[in-house]
């Protein structure tokens, strides 16, 4: 590759883990483990009562990781996990939970909003549009990988 690819690459890389060290730092300030945030986000987002699963979809975390934070949560009285509508486990935030994302979810979701109100709206499409290609390509070129034989 070209000198201009390999500091594109880092350059890309580099403001990807400032992202991530960005929410971390939001998560520890609202008293939350990275996960519990994750976790309350993911529920503002898709709705209360949705399934465990969805919330691993959601957030990118193994399901062995929702589980063991949700039940942290839930033992904090944040979540109740129930049983309906077939097998899957159903969370549902309680009184606390609903206080809980109403004070720190929802800001990092408006200041989230109001960073992307700052931009024109080409600016947001074409962040969009260039991340969507991005990822598009990333992902063919992964799959492309010589990986190894499992055994």
């Amino acid at each position: 590759m070209d000198a201009r690819t390999t500091r594109a690459n880092r350059e890309f890389n580099n403001l990807f883990r400032l992202g991530d060290e960005l929410y971390h730092h939001v998560a520890a300030r609202m008293g939350l483990s990275d996960s519990a945030f994750d976790i309350l986000y993911a529920l503002d987002d898709l709705g209360d009562g949705c399934l465990q699963k969805d919330v691993c979809a959601a957030s990118g975390m193994t399901k062995q990781t929702v589980n063991t934070s949700v039940h942290k949560l839930e033992r904090a009285g944040i979540v109740e996990l129930r049983v309906e509508r077939g097998r899957g486990t159903h969370l549902h935030l309680t009184r606390s939970g609903r206080e809980l994302v109403a004070a720190c979810i929802r800001p990092v979701v408006e200041a989230e909003e109001a960073a992307f109100a700052a931009m024109s709206p080409e600016e947001c499409e074409a962040l969009l549009r260039l991340s969507r290609a991005y990822l598009e390509l990333l992902r063919a070129q992964v799959e492309a990988l010589p990986y190894p034989e499992k055994g």
